[in-house]
């Protein structure tokens, strides 16, 4: 069959996003589209837990391995190329399954975000790159509190670059990053789309993740870090903010402990979890499916049921 809709499958860290889209994807004649901000990255395979080898043999992957990890590589970017893809899918009749767990990825992708309204202004992201660089990246994101408390909830503050954002749209217009987005006229979406949401009961989650950094760890996730962390050019503020890239840095420089670093992994890794949720709780038209309590048979008839309306 031709297909005219695109699935979209989202959810935390370590919740078996990878194995449900790939196994979809088989049985439909799919072809993944990856909507996560690190895996674009070359030479972070460890570090972004992307598919293995193996894995992508199965079926065709896109949008993953796509950039060097000096280069900055923007949300509206991502979208202008994923975008070539899905049509490029389309296109030949087969079912693009877009997955990842970077919302804000997603939502600009599917068109439900847009960018460039507001524009930038220099001296305001000076001061608070000034301020970055004196107080730190913690006390920068802990002024988004009070203003912006969804997006406090959803950035990183390692992600200086959106941290800063925010709070230049606020100081621009007075309004919280999050009230202009729902100010906003909703344009119409760029695809037909079927969106489901995996989840699993928090406490189990939580040690699937404890559980896959142990593996990164043993995978050799040091090592991996080690020869980005030292290569010719400086890690661009995108990839140095992934989760584990500045703390086995810190490690390596001395400035923590072996097992300082992997609590301090587990605990960031959690903690991206929650603040995915978070992002999925306020989107709409999600479908939620308990990994705990469905299975992989039961997301695949759900998929088969919309896609044939």
């Amino acid at each position: 069959m031709k297909y005219l809709k695109v699935i979209v499958i989202v959810g935390p860290t370590g919740v078996g996003k990878t194995e449900t889209s790939i196994e979809i994807a088989q049985k439909l004649g799919g072809e993944i589209v990856s909507a996560d901000s690190m895996q674009i990255y070359r030479g972070m395979d460890i570090l972004t837990a992307k598919p293995s080898k193996e894995e992508m043999a199965l079926v065709p992957h896109h949008m993953i391995d796509i950039a060097d990890v000096f280069e900055t590589f923007s949300a509206a970017k991502f979208a202008k190329e994923a975008t070539k893809c899905i049509d490029d899918i389309l296109q030949r009749g087969k079912l693009p399954v877009i997955v990842g767990g970077t919302g804000l990825y997603v939502d600009s992708l599917l068109g439900e975000y847009s960018f460039g309204k507001i524009k930038s202004d220099g001296k305001i992201r000076e001061k608070y790159e000034k301020i970055a660089l004196e107080k730190g990246n913690e006390y920068l994101h802990s002024l988004l509190k009070d203003i912006d408390p969804k997006s406090y909830e959803t950035i990183h503050f390692n992600n200086v670059k959106r941290v800063i954002r925010a709070l230049e749209i606020y100081e621009i217009t007075g309004k919280s990053q999050t009230e202009n987005n729902a100010e906003k006229k909703k344009t119409k979406p760029k695809y037909d789309s079927v969106k489901i949401c995996l989840t699993r009961d928090r406490q189990k989650l939580y040690e699937r993740i404890d559980m896959r950094v142990d593996q990164m760890l043993k995978n050799g996730l040091v090592n991996e870090v080690k020869l980005l962390y030292n290569g010719k050019k400086k890690l661009s503020e995108t990839a140095y903010s992934a989760i584990g890239c500045k703390e086995i840095i810190y490690y390596l420089k001395g400035l923590a402990t072996y097992d300082e670093t992997v609590s301090i992994l587990k605990r960031e890794s959690r903690r991206y979890a929650k603040r995915q949720l978070t992002w999925f709780k306020k989107s709409e038209n999600l479908t939620w499916f308990d990994m705990d309590k469905c299975t992989k048979e039961d997301i695949l008839k759900f998929v088969q049921k919309e896609i044939s309306q």
